[in-house]
């Protein structure tokens, strides 16, 4: 039956009836297999059927309430007669009860065995499994039904129903990161909710600030301190909606408001609301928070440590050196993580003199420098325009196995070389990439061609550097093309271009889209080329004839307004070439009459 429940909406709904009538007027004979009913509540959750499921927990509840139904091995001596003729039936083959090994095989739930399965508890397993199975949009109109049934069958208040419903659904939302959905499910029932929970309201508070909904944090925040002191995801979550907003007397009156109240925080859990501020610069926040005695624990080498992301943060590198200070007097020593922020901070601000001191000085301490500290440094060299300095410190990282660059060092260095022209240099720096094993991505073989840009360069050696990307490992993209067409424009080298553009189906495995061709033409005209740019619109229709590419009519006509003219102007015996596949030619026509 299952199976042709599954498949037939229709039959659901009438399985969900008659399980709605045995919930009402089930008698001692009515017993259903414990797993025939799971595997009915399955169903009816997977096909969307939500009320049907919470249908199938109310007749268990009711069932099982009477002693029809167990969803266990009932005790002889705790549930009487009624159970015992229960389990004595199931001996018999011919009985429509539940077996022995149909009761075994079911898994015991997580309530006492004194305590039946409740109608509410089936609503809110429901709801959740609703927002797991993508219909979180639905909350609103499902939280209605649901309490339509809890007026019917719960025997608790139907305010409590409602912020239980509520709760599960919220943090089912926040499992899926459904927050906004979240807020419009809790938007919908606001007025029937009462006090609610300091559970619900803990999620709200959460769901808000992910969904950087920071208007609602107020309101929710009021809402949990006013039933129960918040905990400490709650005082995170309420530094996130502090920092955002830039209120530091508002975060100032709710420290003194806590402390009055005898709330502490962890060391951690400060940490964590530092880390907070640090993410958005707040340094403001930051030392308020830390400087707040809400906190007994001493300050550690990870609270300084974010402080000094705080300032680098907000631009502050002179704040950052200023925390290391204290840090060191408080007999605390820099970490890792310590030089890094300064180095970054440096970086940050353009200043390398302190830069190369920090380094220095790392160096000369008992931290072995790691290859973030050297990349760090080594991008710091790189715009100080101290090139020469920088391949010098990627050859010493490559002698230390504990310091080898990556992708992000060398692109570093390529890209800098490739902006000033550098070609062949960046190459040679790729080629160390390659031995080390590190394949170059896409934009690496962009980087280098775009250097073909930054300073005329021959055809001959634009054609060499593709080559060799080529044979590295580049799968060439329109992007590959409009770089290649830009490089060979600004030596003039038409023929060079057009090659690039007609030969690329064959070698490079991909059609030039309308686009490429009209950045060529527009070149070709803009060097009073009309004959080489009529050639290029040639190339463009011919591949439209094999299939290649598709242009539409306005895209043509465009480029006929700038082709046309410097065609008859100065070479007109030119003829224009028509495309297939539209007017044959029509429209190109009526464009050259119409310019003529």
């Amino acid at each position: 039956m299952l199976s042709f429940v599954s498949s037939r909406p229709s039959a659901i709904l009438l399985l969900s009836a008659v399980l709605r009538t045995a919930a009402r007027d089930s008698t001692e004979q009515t017993a259903v297999a414990a797993p025939e009913v799971s595997k009915a509540a399955d169903i009816f959750i997977v096909e969307g059927f939500l009320e049907a499921a919470c249908t199938v927990g109310a007749f268990v509840a009711v069932a099982a309430a009477r002693g029809a139904f167990s969803f266990w091995r009932p005790k002889a001596t705790s549930r009487g007669p009624r159970a015992d003729k229960l389990v004595d039936n199931s001996e018999d083959s011919h009985s429509s009860g539940p077996s022995k090994q149909c009761l075994r095989s079911v898994a015991r739930p997580s309530f006492s065995s004194s305590s039946s399965p409740s109608r509410s508890s089936s609503e809110t397993d429901a709801l959740a499994a609703a927002v797991r199975y993508g219909r979180a949009w639905e909350l609103p109109s499902l939280l209605d039904k649901a309490r339509a049934r809890a007026q019917e069958y719960s025997s608790e208040s139907i305010e409590i129903c409602e912020v239980k419903h509520l709760t599960s659904s919220i943090r089912a939302c926040a499992a899926r990161r459904c927050f906004r959905e979240a807020l419009r499910a809790y938007d919908h029932v606001a007025g029937r909710i009462g006090e609610g929970s300091v559970g619900m309201w803990s999620l709200l508070l959460y769901c808000s600030a992910e969904a950087a909904e920071f208007r609602r944090c107020g309101f929710f925040w009021t809402k949990i301190c006013s039933i129960a002191q918040p905990a400490s995801q709650d005082f995170v979550n309420m530094v996130r909606w502090k920092a955002h907003m830039g209120d530091v007397e508002g975060l100032r009156l709710v420290l003194s408001q806590l402390q009055s109240a005898g709330f502490q925080l962890s060391g951690l859990d400060r940490n964590r609301a530092l880390a907070v501020c640090a993410m958005g610069g707040s340094l403001d926040l930051a030392e308020l928070l830390s400087e707040s005695d809400i906190c007994d624990a001493e300050m550690d080498t990870v609270t300084y440590n974010t402080l000094m992301k705080a300032a680098s943060q907000a631009g502050l590198p002179q704040r950052c050196f200023e925390f290391s200070s204290q840090m060191r007097e408080a007999g605390l020593l820099p970490s890792e993580m310590t030089f890094g922020i300064l180095l970054e901070a440096c970086v940050a601000a353009k200043d390398f003199t302190t830069a190369t001191e920090t380094f220095q000085d790392l160096r000369k301490s008992a931290i072995i420098p790691n290859a973030v500290h050297f990349t760090t440094f080594l991008k710091g060299l790189v715009c100080s325009g101290q090139l020469i300095a920088a391949e010098a410190l990627l050859e010493e990282m490559l002698t230390s196995a504990g310091t080898q660059p990556d992708l992000v060092t060398y692109s570093i260095l390529v890209k800098a070389y490739a902006d000033r022209g550098e070609v062949s240099s960046a190459v040679r720096i790729l080629e160390k990439m390659v031995k080390q094993g590190i394949m170059p991505d896409a934009v690496m073989f962009n980087i280098i061609l775009t250097g073909c840009c930054a300073e005329p360069t021959d055809a001959a050696e634009v054609s060499r550097v593709l080559d060799w990307s080529l044979q590295h490992g580049l799968k060439p993209s329109t992007t590959t093309l409009s770089i290649l067409v830009k490089a060979l424009s600004q030596t003039e080298s038409w023929d060079s271009a057009c090659e690039i553009l007609e030969t690329a189906p064959r070698r490079l495995g991909l059609w030039p889209e309308a686009r490429i061709f009209a950045q060529l033409l527009q070149g070709c005209i803009k060097s009073g080329n009309g004959r080489k740019a009529v050639e290029v619109y040639s190339l463009m229709a011919k591949a439209v004839k094999s299939g290649g590419i598709t242009v539409d009519e306005v895209t043509s006509t465009k480029l006929l307004v700038f082709v046309v003219p410097v065609a008859s102007t100065r070479q007109p015996a030119v003829s224009m070439p028509s495309f297939a596949g539209w007017d044959e030619g029509g429209a190109s026509r009526r464009t050259a009459q119409q310019n003529a």
